[in-house]
């Protein structure tokens, strides 16, 4: 199988993936390779945090040509995943000289499955580009070809408890990602003092509680798959529901604020779909308004990329940061997502240690500063 994440959070999905029981784990530039039973593909797609898709290969070969691309796939019995009822969608990512620019790879896959099953029923399987009932992504690299199924559908960040937004509002992988490269590990105060729609704080939360990543999720994409097995699937939410920690086993705090109002209404919305309410506590103030609860306390939040709070510059606002920081945080740990690059100055802080994670290429740094 293969787990795909945004470059930066590779050794973090594949230490998820060991504890998982998973074997064989192997990390490369946005990706986690691994070996499991069908049982590891459900908990994979129910339980990670910081994996976008779960991929199952089905096919793997060397080819010499486009003719001999072709006839290997000719060769695979498309039955085992597919059948005249269930409709599918092949997409293709090209890595090799071997075909033409223009050639429209899609089609011509696809039209050999219709084939395939055309010359045994005289009736072909669906295609649908929307809604597909199988999704067949085939990787092109030099000369070799990858076949897989997408197991998960939509995006994993995609978590189900998102029902309102706040500007600037942070992809739930990416800020599960920052609450583990932080090294938090549930035994300090969690707070987020510019928490916009909740995201950190609901992330953190649902790791403190042992809560599966994808809990407020419906469907999956290998719900429809012609292997799936409802006792296998039962039996993993049936497992998570055990290990999830109740309220009390947790002894310390998940807060946040936002001086936006709009931002506060959206977190308070997201915080209750996801049924975390009574263990995450909000409030609409500033960062320099908030009650502090005594250390030990990690702070991990996402500065607004100029202020919000008084109309002053970037430089002068990390200023009056760094003051509120230095005054009411002392002694905590104070992770920051920041790119400015007067950062360390500004906060009049020292930059103790560092992770950058990429979205669409642009870079994101987590910050540590004491």
């Amino acid at each position: 199988m293969m787990a795909k994440t945004f470059e930066g959070l590779e050794d973090v999905l594949g230490r998820e993936l060991m504890r998982m029981g998973a074997d064989d784990v192997e990390t490369d530039v946005c990706t986690v390779t691994f070996t499991g039973d069908k049982e590891l593909l459900y908990k994979a797609n129910y339980e990670l945090r910081t994996a976008l898709k779960i991929y199952k290969e089905i096919l793997n070969f060397d080819f010499e040509n486009t003719e001999d691309f072709y006839s290997h796939l000719r060769e695979y019995r498309w039955s085992k995943i597919l059948n005249i009822y269930k409709s599918f969608k092949v997409e293709t990512n090209v890595n090799s000289e071997e075909f033409a620019p223009l050639e429209d790879i899609n089609a011509k896959i696809s039209k050999l499955i219709c084939d395939y099953f055309n010359e045994k029923s005289k009736k072909v399987p669906p295609k649908n580009n929307e809604n597909p009932a199988v999704v067949i992504v085939v990787n092109i690299n030099a000369k070799n070809c990858q076949v897989c199924l997408d197991s998960s559908g939509e995006s994993l960040s995609k978590r189900g408890y998102r029902v309102s937004t706040a500007n600037g509002a942070l992809n739930e992988v990416f800020a599960a990602g920052l609450v583990q490269l932080s090294g938090w590990k549930a035994n300090t105060n969690l707070i987020d003092p510019m928490c916009g729609s909740g995201t950190i704080l609901i992330e953190a939360a649902m790791y403190a509680y042992n809560i599966p990543a994808q809990v407020c999720r419906e469907t999956f994409g290998f719900f429809t798959w012609r292997d799936f097995d409802a006792n296998i699937w039962q039996h993993i939410k049936n497992d998570a529901k055990v290990r999830i920690k109740h309220n009390g086993e947790f002894a310390h705090k998940i807060i946040g604020c936002d001086v936006s109002e709009n931002a506060f209404k959206a977190a308070q919305q997201n915080i209750k779909k996801a049924i975390l309410d009574k263990y995450i506590k909000i409030s609409n103030e500033p960062i320099d308004s908030l009650v502090v609860p005594e250390n030990p306390n990690t702070l991990i939040f996402n500065p607004p990329a100029a202020d919000i709070y008084r109309q002053q510059e970037t430089d002068n606002f990390l200023k009056y940061l760094g003051t509120i920081l230095k005054k009411d945080f002392k002694g905590s740990k104070i992770w920051i997502n920041s790119n400015y690059s007067k950062m360390a100055q500004s906060l009049g802080m020292t930059i103790k240690k560092e992770h950058s994670v990429f979205l669409t290429n642009q870079e994101y740094k987590l910050s540590l500063f004491e």
